[in-house]
């Protein structure tokens, strides 16, 4: 399959990406376990071979992904891209559209296993689960709960463990309790920051320019995009869960394959270890020169990256036929 590359990327995703998501990607919403109602789209091509459900990461919408799921739908399988409560056009926001708030990722979970008994079960295709960063937690707590859903995951740059910068567990527990005392859960969390419209790609976890701009230029022009920060609150319901899904990790049943950022700055990779020790038989793919988002790293890596994911995915599929 052919990649984009630097220079024509952005005329690709303005021309015929653009013109391939008018065409041929839906968008619907559904009213999740406590009436917030949750964003998604969609495409299915004709004779897929399966369908690819993707679970984003912190502060990220639909539009981050207009290239992978082209390339998802050019090979033959179709995606399901619901934006998480509190991200993109979904609801759960606060006021303050660009801080991103929730009290425990058993609610990302109960809208996701919502979605797929709403929506993605109606499709008879094999079901691969796609997760990055936030979503690779969010996923790792589903498939520990619900192993039957999907015939195989890839987690890229998954958030098994925080980088706590210093924060030690016991630092984090009096954190809780103080930040609780004070009703404090709903402001911008220690060493977060708003949206201020200014574009920080040298700080950023992507690699490629056009890639960050074309994001960029979005966030800037809706609202809706520019979640930023996150609350004490979902500092806080993030350090739980990560606590959780390694605890349960060894009930995974579900074929996974992890890729791992070597310049990641927001996971720890202590994390990797320990959950391989409880998923030993996961393959495991290194990009030790990448930040965090592999699917915008330079295009030697995205290259590799794309050639090992659509194999996975090949392997996951025929696994099930």
């Amino acid at each position: 399959m052919e990649l984009l590359g630097e220079e024509d990327y952005k005329a690709a995703m303005d021309g015929p990406c653009r013109e391939w998501r008018e065409r041929c990607v839906g968008q619907g919403s559904f009213p999740s376990f406590d009436g917030t109602r949750i964003n998604y789209y969609s495409a299915i091509p004709e004779h897929a071979k399966a369908v690819v459900v993707l679970f984003h990461g912190f502060c990220e919408f639909y539009g981050k992904y207009h290239e992978m799921t082209w390339y998802l739908y050019r090979q033959g399988y179709g995606f399901y891209f619901p934006e998480m409560r509190g991200h993109g056009l979904s609801g759960g926001k606060l006021k303050e559209k660009d801080l991103v708030h929730v009290d425990d990722y058993e609610e990302y979970v109960c809208d996701m296993k919502g979605f797929y008994d709403r929506v993605v079960s109606k499709n008879s295709l094999p079901k691969i689960l796609f997760a990055h960063s936030m979503g690779g937690a969010i996923a790792s707590l589903y498939l520990e709960q619900y192993p039957g859903d999907f015939c195989g995951a890839v987690l890229s740059s998954p958030m098994l463990k925080l980088r706590t910068q210093g924060f030690t567990p016991g630092k984090i527990k009096a954190l809780t309790v103080l930040v609780t005392l004070l009703h404090k859960k709903k402001k911008l969390s220690a060493g977060q920051n708003r949206f201020d419209g200014v574009n920080i790609f040298e700080k950023s976890s992507c690699q490629s320019r056009p890639r960050y701009d074309y994001m960029f230029e979005m966030r800037c022009a809706d609202e809706n995009y520019q979640t930023y920060g996150a609350t004490f609150g979902w500092s806080i319901a993030s350090f739980a869960a990560t606590d959780r899904l390694m605890k349960n990790a060894s009930k995974i049943q579900t074929p996974l394959a992890v890729f791992m950022a070597g310049q990641d700055h927001l996971v720890d990779p202590a994390g990797y270890q320990e959950f391989f020790s409880l998923q030993p038989k996961a393959h495991r793919y290194e990009y030790p020169t990448s930040r965090h988002e592999i699917f915008n790293a330079d295009t030697e890596v995205r290259k590799d990256y794309y050639g090992k994911l659509f194999h996975e995915l090949d392997e996951m599929t025929e696994g099930v036929k």
